[in-house]
């Protein structure tokens, strides 16, 4: 069990070099592209700012870092992704597992812990979403071995969504709503 944890804890320790930086920015472009034509084009997007308390807009965007972007990167990628050594199975089985649970787990967050969620969280077109956010955060963590890429691809994608597309936050709808 120790060299399970220790094995996850490097992803966090593993700081991705200029180059690896460089590409989560290719792939966080082609993603954004990508989600964009989707979001927009299906209407599941609403472009508009969102408007809330100044101390809202100040803490939003660190609540989004640490919950959902880093406590679900650390799930999804960093415990069910092993480091390039400890692998026994090929990349793609391990990009395709975390994905799947990675999507599934969104409609059972709604259904448990979050029923107001359900409306956004078993969408189609989110759960696609979901499904390239997984696969682009997944193709990152295996190719840098590190979580830094998926959590900055994740937060990204959510701040952009919550602050400028119509995206909803548990936090907000006590605020705002």
């Amino acid at each position: 069990m120790g060299d399970f944890i220790a094995g996850r804890v490097r992803y966090l320790r593993t700081w991705p070099t200029r180059r690896q930086w460089l590409e989560t920015l290719l792939v966080f472009a082609l993603y954004a592209g990508l989600v964009l034509a989707l979001g927009l084009g299906s209407g599941f997007f609403r472009p508009g700012w969102l408007l809330a308390p100044a101390w809202v807009m100040c803490l939003l965007p660190i609540s989004l870092w640490v919950v959902p972007s880093l406590l679900e990167e650390t799930i999804f990628r960093g415990l069910l992704i092993p480091p390039r050594q400890k692998r026994r199975q090929p990349d793609i089985f391990y990009l395709i597992g975390s994905t799947v649970l990675f999507v599934v787990w969104h409609p059972l967050n709604a259904l448990i812990c979050y029923p107001p969620a359900r409306a956004v969280f078993y969408d189609p077109v989110f759960l696609t979403i979901v499904a390239g956010m997984g696969i682009a955060c997944g193709a990152l963590t295996l190719r840098s071995q590190s979580l830094w890429p998926a959590v900055f691809i994740h937060w990204a994608s959510i701040v952009i969504w919550v602050f400028a597309l119509g995206g909803r936050n548990i936090l907000l709808d006590g605020v705002t709503g």
